[in-house]
C-alpha cells in the first residue's frame, strides 16, 4: 500500500512540476496596439486578454470587477502609460492583490517608459484641459516607436518563460525585419503627406503627424478633453478656408458633430481615422498603418 502510495505521489509531483514549467504566460494588455505587438513576438505561446477595444477612449474606462479578476491573474501588463490608463489601471493593480505586477515592477510595461515622447508641457494647471503631464501617451501611431517596446516585451517574455526563448526570439527578429520593411514602404507611399494641414478632434495622432509631416494647424476641441463648442468651431471656419486644410479627423470613440458642423461650412472633409487595431476592419498594426495613410492620400 505504501509502495502505491509513494509512486501516486511521486507521479503527481511530476505533473504539477511539468504543468508549471509549460504553463502559459498570462498577458493583461490595456488596448488592442499592445495585444497586436505582443502577439507579434509571442505568438500562440501566450494567452492575452485585452481590456479595451478601439472603439473604447482608453481615458474614461471603468474598473469592473471582471477586469480586476484579469489583473489577479496576469503574469504580464502592457499599456501605454504617461497617464492614459491613469483613471483605471492603478486601481485594477491595486484590488487584483498581484505583486508581480505593480506599477515599477519588471513584469509591468509602460510603453512610454522606451520612447521620446511628444508634448511634454513646461508647466500645466486645469485652465490647459486635459492634459498629460509626461506627455502625449498615443506612441504607438508612429511605428518607429515600436522597435524599443517590442526590445522590452520579448526581455520580459524570455524570463517568464525561457523555454520558449528561442521561439519569442525568432519571432521578434522576423517582426523588426517585417517593420523595418514596411517603414521604408510607408514613408515612400506618404511622401505627398508632407507639408499637409489637418483639423484633427483632440490630438490622438500626434505621433503620426509628427512621423510624416503633416501639420495640425488648430483643434476642433478648445481645450485637450473640452468637446467643441459652436462658438470655437466659428473661429475655425476661417482658419480651415485659409490655410488649405485638407481633412477634417476624428476617431471612432469620438463624437463626429464637431467635425461635421465645420465641414458642412467649409466643404473640407471631415473622416473618421481608426487611430487603433480593430477600427476600419484592420487586425493589426501594418494594416492600421496601411489604411491610416490610405485615408490621408486620398484627400490629396
Amino acid at each position: 500500500m505504501k509502495k502505491y502510495l509513494f509512486a501516486f505521489l511521486i507521479t503527481a509531483l511530476l505533473f504539477v512540476l511539468s504543468t508549471s514549467v509549460h504553463a502559459t504566460i498570462r498577458v493583461f494588455a490595456c488596448g488592442p496596439e499592445w495585444e497586436s505587438l505582443t502577439r507579434e513576438i509571442a505568438g500562440d505561446r501566450v494567452e492575452i486578454f485585452t481590456a479595451t477595444t478601439a472603439f473604447q477612449d482608453p481615458h474614461t474606462i471603468a474598473a469592473r470587477p471582471g477586469l480586476i479578476a484579469q489583473m489577479r491573474r496576469a503574469d504580464l501588463v502592457i499599456g501605454a502609460g504617461a497617464e492614459l490608463e491613469i483613471g483605471w489601471l492603478p486601481l485594477l493593480l491595486q484590488r487584483s492583490g498581484n505583486r508581480s505586477i505593480q506599477m515599477g515592477a519588471e513584469n509591468n510595461i509602460m510603453a512610454a517608459n522606451h520612447v521620446t515622447l511628444l508634448e511634454v508641457p513646461a508647466t500645466i494647471d486645469r485652465s490647459m484641459g486635459d492634459i498629460h503631464a509626461e506627455g502625449n501617451p498615443h506612441v504607438h501611431l508612429n511605428p518607429h516607436n515600436l522597435f524599443p517596446i517590442s526590445d522590452a516585451i520579448l526581455a520580459r517574455l524570455v524570463v517568464l518563460d525561457p523555454a520558449n526563448a528561442d521561439y519569442f526570439t525568432q519571432r521578434h527578429r522576423a517582426f523588426t525585419a517585417r517593420l523595418r520593411n514596411q517603414i521604408t514602404i510607408w514613408e515612400r507611399q506618404a511622401q505627398p503627406l508632407r507639408g499637409m494641414n489637418v483639423i484633427p478632434n483632440h490630438r490622438n495622432l500626434s505621433y503620426f503627424y509628427d512621423w510624416l509631416g503633416i501639420n495640425a494647424i488648430a483643434y476642433l476641441e478648445p481645450r485637450p478633453g473640452v468637446p467643441p463648442t459652436t462658438r470655437h468651431l466659428a473661429t475655425l471656419v476661417d482658419v480651415a478656408r485659409n490655410n488649405n486644410v485638407r481633412l477634417i479627423e476624428f476617431v471612432p470613440f469620438e463624437s463626429p458633430r464637431g467635425a461635421r458642423w465645420l465641414s458642412q461650412r467649409t466643404d473640407i472633409p471631415a473622416i473618421e481615422v481608426p487611430f487603433n487595431v480593430g477600427a476600419q476592419g484592420t487586425t493589426d498594426l501594418f494594416e492600421l498603418f496601411d489604411r491610416t495613410i490610405e485615408i490621408f492620400l486620398a484627400q490629396i
